[in-house]
């Protein structure tokens, strides 16, 4: 019987569990006050923990993890030999909205058919999850899936389901999204979180056509909001919000076909980073911290960068289906692997060709395969031109017996090898986290500190994990006799270096084996999915009208920040606060740019330039210059050779004379002339012993990088000073 709900004396719900002999015991829930002092923090330093309650499915790990640099973190590792399971973790307290959360979340690997998922969600279920519905008849045209029920299927546009069980196995598509409905027992599906589906048509088949299953947004709670990351692309989120037992409303970046194809939001990715890359440090800490933020009249998640100085990004935002704010709320962290999850359906004892790229491939348990399934394959020993590299194009196959058949594997060759396993291929899921290496040798150690080790030789450079990953070895069998030698499941990855992979056991899920020397053997390994969790922090807080109160000059305590939600563009001019002939008021102070040599020139006429003052403050106004490029030259000319008053200077520098004092000392007159470096620009003629003295109120300018130069019209004495300045 469903949990029965009355009300407390306040009018909050209290929920009564059915103890199965007619009576009801209250299922005590602790709940955090509104206090923002009173936080719920968790960074996962143990396990088990009595702040949380596990769910986990068989096969399934959790567990602490980190060593090293301050990292620790929860794992909960999904099984890849298992599908159709979840495991999760709830809060023992709950919580009352306004809320904040913040979840340091990050993953191993993402991928279609495995669902990872962030959840708030009250403790009112709507009764079952509804049962999977048989499928009368399924066909597929192009990107089109069409799906008959055998009885109404009570579906609506955009809901999450999944097909299984089909006997044609191309139609086991772990995600889907409804599409359209057509009638009461019909409906359409052309995507999925994985984006279209492909491209491909399936007749309905003639044996078993399967069942529809439903894929929960809210884990089928009445109110609530989600954030999955559930395809092969780690910067991409799925958002769901349900309020008083209503369909689930996702989010999404569109509208209209958005909601109802992929319903995919951007977002920071998932990716773990490792903080150090060395054997036995086990430090990985998450690229993004994704952030709810839950209020009586919205909901919001946005995420960011851990320990950055940039802003959040703001993902998504629901005002118009809010959860009910009278509900209480826990926080659930969940795996899943949907039940048509592309799996191993069982390990290779043998797999031989008698010259001929067809195999016959002999399997340690009946594989369920019927002739036409296609399949992909790894882990066998022999690895090399002719044998069995790793099949990782699904192929057909054709039934044998219950535990053989045949496939075309590599080129034709005449060899027998051993180990690895056979996956059966649901739509175009690929196995997630399966390692195209082939084990070759095996040797298993216990260290000092009672750690199990596995030491693997692989059939190249090993890829695809990294130091810390959980894995699970998969076939691992002899050259002899195709035995296993006991070291499949779930090991944690040590090192890695060239074709050494060092594995060690996870403690209470490892399997334990007697230490053996080398063993030349076959095996597979696949990379699991491991959802890691380094920390969860959820603030209770309200909106509230403040007061501020006066505190001393400076105090930073007093300052409120105070973010630009849009950008403010201003359009008018800006005027001071005092007209034109009225009392002068209290001035702006404008500053110069001090220099003691002259500034590179502005790149192009129009451009702004800041007005230039000496080092003291007194401003520069042309015709003068700074002090420092003035210039006073005193000549003798005698000749009408041309001498310097001053040399070329830079590029587009150019000389400025101003003034000149003159006396012509000699018996006859001549002509005193000024020269941008050849090409005359002023001539005065000079009487014997007459002085004269110019200024030249707008200047005399030479050319760019050209001389300032003087002469004579005819040979004399002539004593001349020069006055002027360099600049642009």
């Amino acid at each position: 019987m469903a949990d029965t709900v009355f009300k407390d004396q306040e009018g909050w719900p209290k929920m009564l569990v059915d103890m199965g002999d007619g009576t009801y015991a209250p299922r005590v829930v602790a709940e955090r006050s509104q206090n923002i002092s009173n936080k719920f923090r968790e960074t996962f330093e143990a396990w088990p923990s009595a702040e949380w309650v596990e769910t986990k499915a068989n096969g399934d790990i959790v567990t602490v993890d980190g060593n090293a640099l301050g990292a620790s973190y929860l794992v909960i590792s999904k099984d890849p030999l298992s599908a159709g399971t979840e495991t999760f973790i709830d809060t023992v307290d709950d919580f009352r909205m306004p809320v904040e959360l913040a979840v340091g979340l990050h993953a191993s690997q993402v991928a279609w058919g495995q669902d990872l998922s962030i959840e708030f969600l009250d403790r009112e279920f709507i009764g079952s999850p509804p049962p999977d519905l048989a499928i009368a008849s399924i066909t597929q045209s192009t990107t089109t899936l069409t799906v008959d029920t055998v009885l109404p299927h009570n579906l609506a546009v955009g809901k999450r389901i999944g097909v299984r069980d089909c006997s044609n196995a191309i139609a086991n598509y772990p995600s889907l999204v409804i599409a359209s409905i057509l009638s009461p027992t019909s409906f359409t599906c052309t995507g999925g979180p994985n984006s279209t589906i492909p491209s491909q048509t399936i007749a309905n088949p003639a044996g078993a056509k399967g069942f529809v299953f439903f894929r929960p947004a809210l884990s089928n709670s009445r109110n609530g909001t989600s954030m999955h990351i559930e395809n092969a692309t780690a910067t991409q989120g799925f958002f769901y919000a349900r309020a008083s037992a209503g369909d689930s409303l996702p989010f999404a970046s569109g509208s209209g076909n958005a909601l109802t194809a992929r319903q995919a939001v951007t977002v920071g990715t998932t990716a773990s980073v490792a903080l150090a890359a060395s054997p036995y440090t086990y430090a990985f800490v998450p690229t993004s911290e994704y952030r709810l933020t839950m209020l009586v009249d919205r909901l919001q998640w946005s995420d960011t960068l851990i320990d950055s100085l940039a802003a959040s990004t703001n993902r998504v935002l629901r005002t118009q289906v809010v959860p009910n704010s009278a509900k209480t709320y826990f926080l659930r962290l969940k795996s899943r692997s949907e039940p048509s999850l592309t799996i191993p359906v069982g390990q290779i004892v043998t797999v031989s060709k008698a010259g001929a790229t067809t195999a016959t491939v002999t399997m340690d348990r009946p594989h369920g395969l019927v002739t036409g399934d296609l399949v992909v394959g790894y882990g066998v020993r022999d690895v090399g031109t002719g044998f069995y590299p790793a099949l990782t194009t699904a192929t057909a196959v054709t039934v044998l017996s219950d535990v053989a058949f045949t496939v075309v594997w590599g080129t034709s060759a005449t060899n027998t090898s051993y180990g690895g396993f056979i996956a059966k291929v649901n739509a175009a899921c690929p196995l997630p986290g399966a390692i195209t290496m082939s084990v070759q040798s095996a040797v298993k150690t216990t260290l000092a500190d009672g750690q199990h080790q596995v030491v693997l030789v692989g059939s190249t450079t090993w890829a695809g994990a990294a130091i810390g990953d959980y894995v699970n070895l998969v076939g691992v069998r002899d050259t002899v006799t195709g035995a296993s030698i006991g070291i499949d499941g779930a090991w944690k990855v040590a090192n890695l270096s060239t074709t050494n992979l060092t594995l060690v056991n996870i403690p209470g899920y490892s399997p334990v084996v007697p230490d053996f020397a080398l063993i030349n053997c076959g095996g597979g390994v696949i990379k699991r999915t491991d959802l890691r969790v380094s920390y969860v922090r959820l603030l209770d807080f309200e909106r509230q009208r403040v007061e501020m109160l006066p505190r001393p000059t400076g105090d930073v305590a007093a300052a409120v920040p105070v973010v630009a939600q849009t950008t403010v563009a201003v359009t008018g001019s800006v005027s001071g606060s005092v007209a034109v002939d009225a009392a002068i008021g209290s001035p702006v102070t404008a500053g110069l740019r001090a220099s003691n040599a002259n500034i590179t020139a502005m790149s192009a006429a129009g451009d702004s330039v800041g007005w230039l003052g000496t080092m003291i403050g007194a401003g520069i106004v042309k015709p003068y210059a700074l002090p420092e490029a003035g210039f006073n030259a005193s000549l003798a000319l005698t000749a009408t050779t041309a001498a310097a008053i001053q040399a070329a200077a830079g590029t587009g520098i150019k000389r400025h004379l101003t003034a000149l004092q003159a006396i012509n000392t000699g018996a006859s007159a001549v002509d005193l002339i000024i020269l941008d470096g050849t090409t005359e620009r002023w001539r005065l003629p000079l009487p014997p012993n007459v002085p004269v003295a110019f200024e030249f109120p707008t200047e005399i300018t030479t050319t760019a990088a050209t001389a300032l130069n003087a002469n004579l019209s005819a040979a004399g004495t002539v004593r001349a000073n020069f006055q002027g300045y360099t600049a642009p």
